[in-house]
This record gives structure tokens, sequence and C-alpha cells, in this order.
């Protein structure tokens, strides 16, 4: 049986903003583990918006706000 949200094609631009929303509830958070756990997704989302920009490994520019790790 497939999902119907495997489907859906999700592009740079709409990781990015489930990633920014991501960080906005991690402020919201009270507890330490929930903010964590919002902050790790919003890195997780970051890295496959990344991926999508330069699915050859070629580094595009990135935003200051937005620092990406170097393997």
């Amino acid at each position: 049986m497939q999902l119907m949200w495997e489907d859906i094609m999700v592009n740079a631009t709409e990781y990015r903003g489930m990633a920014a929303d991501h960080h906005r509830l991690a402020g919201m958070c009270r507890s330490p583990e929930s903010r964590e756990q919002h902050l790790r997704r919003e890195k997780e989302l970051l890295v496959l918006a990344n991926s999508e920009e330069c699915p050859h490994g070629a580094r595009a520019p990135q935003h200051a706000s937005h620092p990406q790790l170097v393997k």
C-alpha cells in the first residue's frame, strides 16, 4: 500500500519552509527535550534542502543565518 504523501515531490524551498516552522516551534517549547527535537529536525530539513539544491556535491551560496556544516 502506497501512502498519499509518498507521491509529493518536495523542493528545497519547501524544506526550508518546514525547517523555519520547526525553528519557530522550538522557540515556543518549554521542555528542553522538545526544543532539541525541533532544532534537530530543523537541521535535518536544511540538509535536505541543501542536497536538493546541490544534488552532485556542488555547494550553493548560503545565507549567513543558515551556516552549512562541512563534511
